[in-house]
């Protein structure tokens, strides 16, 4: 009986590290420091746990697909002004987080997994400590010159995601000015 219960924890770990290929065709880019000043910069952190960090995180801006996330990395995205819906997807389940980006600032989301359950899309105050490490992180941004098309099941996916936003049937972790730097 031990054997068999030591047989199946291997099996769960084994699918706990193992990811798919991810929707996005991505590039390391150089982490830059400075926001232009017509545009928002949105760095979304995924840091390396070990639990799960072989699933590939889907991020979107609203219904657009913006990019697949691997553990310690940091996705770098321009955003234009105004309100944005950002969500993040892995293994059937969403984190979003909405607010008015400025021109000219930056901010950091933060991919939050708490073992087998919910998952979360964090926002940083501009204060946040750890925001110096994450500067150092291998950074990330979806390849334009070699581009995947996203299956419609899953544009389908996020636009059900935004419905429940704009329904207030979501958890939805608020972007503020206290959050831009």
């Amino acid at each position: 009986m031990f054997k068999g219960f030591q047989i199946i924890i291997v099996f769960i770990v084994l699918i706990g590290l193992t990811g798919c290929a991810g929707l996005g065709n991505m590039k390391e880019v150089e982490f830059q420091s400075v926001a232009k000043p017509d545009v928002a910069t949105v760095n979304i952190v995924r840091r390396a746990v070990f639990m799960g960090d072989g699933a590939k995180v889907e991020a979107w801006d609203g219904s657009d697909f913006i990019g697949t996330l691997e553990a310690g990395k940091l996705l770098q995205y321009e955003a234009k002004p105004g309100v944005h819906t950002f969500m993040v997807y892995v293994q059937g389940s969403w984190g979003v987080a909405k607010g008015e980006l400025k021109p000219g600032k930056t901010y950091y989301l933060k991919f939050n997994m708490s073992g087998w359950g919910p998952i979360s899309l964090g926002v940083a105050k501009s204060t946040d400590t750890r925001i110096s490490e994450w500067n150092t992180m291998s950074t990330v941004s979806i390849d334009k010159s070699s581009p995947k098309e996203v299956p419609k099941k899953y544009i389908l996916k996020a636009e059900k995601i935004l419905q429940r936003v704009e329904s207030g049937d979501a958890n939805i972790t608020p972007i503020t000015d206290d959050n831009a730097l």
